[in-house]
């Protein structure tokens, strides 16, 4: 584990009487497996602490926090600054204390304003930045969201802040604040909260792109960087450029990814993403490449895909680590995931699982998350083509109300999914699409599960607003605008985080870069999509580095668990039921009880072999693990 907090405030306020006990209970909280670099208290008005995992400089001249300028300045920071050595040569014969990125970081901030040094970054990163001389206070996170980071500002103007929200709950006390209600409904909307509300009232999270200064208890916070994909007049039309442009980005990246001073293994499923990060590192002379997988025992209802995976791991002659889960295996398991969780969410059990396989081996790893978001790689992308080529996309209404009349079985059927999108029933607009689509309840069922109206956050709102202007000439690149600040951000980047710094392993995601980004906001939207394929570009530009049978295999494929199955066994089912049916979630008033036995029964009483039952499946996962979480939280 590696993270940060600090605490800060006005000189003329009194340094609390337990503020050294809430330092301690921040730094236990980061729950941290190795070197303890502990933390500082500089005077009565400031604290920084840090607890690392040793990737770069393994020495301890990279210990935390780090001074500068004889100790008026001060650096924590989270991540990694893939071209920190480039940027080491822009500092000429300066003399620094580690060989790191850290060291390189800190000079370049202690030489120039902040608005200068951050486009320079390469990487993933949240830093705190202490300038004694000018009296401030600097947080800022990466371009993507890739690194997360919270804070919380008192009204006395005392500014706490954290990596983690559990340090950050620990270094506020008595102070830490009650459920949030918006988050709540987003949450239960679509499977995870919506930044930058947290499941705290008083927490807030730094959006990506963002920078917050704190000046004598008071703050700023401005976005820095926006994704802002080009009109057409700017777009690649050459196909032979296309590809050779992607091919060379994916291998850069993947070349700045894999600087490190430790092993750096793989995550492999038999699909293109994890395959292509697997195959540029052979291709790049990595050797002994180390690359981890996770089937099922028996028959789980869906696909097993280490088979693929060895395959793809033998053709590259990649080390290959495989886990066979089972039911039993994971349902013990559950509570240590649980604990693992800075808040709920529906979609991390996975990476929680090989991470915990490959963490006994190495402490870095790439994954291929990412390239959906940006080359159009699900199939959302092309059922909303449905919607906006459809003369009828007007007709929601129609069709949310015609939906309402059908069997549940039906819901799923693929003609009617396709009917559904094309009539408009998830809006007609590339940002309806994507935030109705993805949602997991509707409105009016969130209400009747918490007993609260719903209502999206301001900051959906501004992006769904923001998404035509930054995204011009193409509904598509609107789409995958409103993707990557939404899903990608929310869920997919916050939770592989989460989970995997849970056991000890730095994941990077080369297909994350804003090189590759810049690179992709430049291509035309029909080099990523048509109707029937996506990711068109990304394959093609790479087919060397995959093995035939994955470059072959254009059907997509996802990393999912097979929940929709194992709920149902008598041990998941117990521990969801005495969970959800407790005094204590009753008590708790978050979820209604009726509705909550209702939506049980629906699933419990349904057969898991169709899309239908996975979709009661996850409905019911949600809750359970925000009640579960909530035990062991709030």
């Amino acid at each position: 584990m590696c993270g940060f907090a600090g605490w800060f405030q006005k000189a003329d306020i009194v340094w609390p009487d337990d503020a050294r006990q809430r330092q301690e209970r921040a730094l236990k909280a980061l729950n941290h497996r190795g070197p303890d670099d502990g933390g500082e208290t500089r005077g009565p008005t400031w604290w920084m602490g840090f607890r690392r995992l040793s990737i770069l400089d393994l020495s301890d001249h990279a210990h935390q926090p780090m001074s500068f300028d004889g100790g008026h300045q001060t650096l924590t920071f989270n991540g990694e600054i893939y071209n920190f050595r480039e940027l080491r040569e822009t500092l000429g014969r300066e003399r620094l204390s580690s060989t790191g990125d850290t060291a390189v970081l800190g000079a370049l901030l202690s030489r120039q304003r902040l608005g200068r040094v951050l486009p320079q970054l390469r990487g993933m990163f949240a830093f705190a930045w202490r300038d004694e001389t000018r009296r401030t206070l600097c947080l800022a996170r990466d371009h993507f969201g890739i690194k997360p980071l919270y804070y919380h500002l008192d009204s006395d103007g005392t500014l706490r802040y954290a990596s983690e929200m559990r340090t950050l709950r620990a270094l506020l006390g008595s102070k830490a604040s009650a459920l949030s209600p918006q988050a709540l409904t987003g949450y239960l909307r679509w499977g995870c909260v919506q930044a930058p509300d947290t499941t705290d009232d008083g927490i807030r999270c730094l959006p990506p792109g963002h920078r917050l200064i704190w000046q004598d208890g008071e703050i700023e916070v401005e976005r820095w960087f926006m994704p802002v994909w080009q009109s057409q007049n700017d777009w690649i039309r050459d196909e032979d450029e296309q590809r050779h442009m992607v091919r060379m980005a994916v291998l850069d990246s993947v070349r700045a990814h894999l600087i490190a001073d430790v092993p750096v293994g793989v995550f492999l499923s038999g699909g293109l993403d994890s395959s292509l990060m697997a195959g540029a590192m052979r291709h790049l002379g990595q050797k002994k490449i180390k690359a981890f997988s996770l089937g099922y025992d028996v028959d789980a209802g869906v696909p097993d895909e280490t088979q693929a995976a060895e395959r793809t791991a033998h053709a590259l002659g990649c080390d290959f680590h495989a886990e066979c889960m089972s039911a039993a295996a994971v349902e013990s398991l559950l509570d240590d995931y649980i604990g693992s969780l800075d808040q709920p969410t529906g979609d991390a059990l996975n990476t929680w699982l090989v991470s915990r396989l490959a963490a006994r081996d190495v402490k870095v790893v790439l994954s291929g998350l990412g390239a959906d978001e940006w080359w159009a790689g699900y199939t959302l992308h092309r059922l909303a083509s449905l919607t906006m080529r459809s003369p009828l996309k007007h007709f929601g209404c129609i069709a949310r109300g015609f939906q309402s009349l059908l069997p549940g079985a039906l819901h799923t059927h693929p003609s009617w999914k396709a009917a559904f999108f094309a009539l408009g029933g998830h809006g007609h607009t590339p940002a309806q699409i994507q935030r109705s689509s993805r949602a997991l309840f509707m409105p009016s069922e969130v209400a009747r599960i918490t007993g609260q109206s719903w209502s999206e956050n301001s900051e959906g709102q501004r992006i769904a607003r923001e998404a035509p202007l930054s995204a011009p000439d193409s509904w598509l690149h609107e789409l995958l605008r409103v993707e990557t600040e939404t899903y990608l951000a929310d869920m997919l980047l916050r939770d592989n985080d989460v989970v995997s710094m849970a056991h000890s392993l730095e994941l990077r995601v080369p297909l994350v870069d804003k090189h590759i980004f810049a690179l992709s906001a430049r291509l035309p939207p029909e080099s990523k999509m048509t109707t029937r394929r996506g990711k068109i570009i990304l394959r093609e530009a790479c087919k060397d580095l995959l093995p035939a049978h994955i470059y072959d295999d254009k059907q997509k494929k996802t990393f999912t668990l097979p929940l929709m199955k194992w709920m149902r066994t008598p041990a998941w089912r117990a521990r969801i039921e005495d969970t959800l049916y407790s005094t204590a979630c009753r008590q708790r008033g978050w979820l209604q009880p009726r509705e909550v036995e209702k939506l049980c029964a629906a699933y419990f009483n349904s057969s898991v072999e169709t899309k239908r039952g996975w979709s009661l499946s996850q409905r019911v996962w949600v809750m359970y693990v925000l009640e579960a979480w909530a035990s062991k939280n709030a």
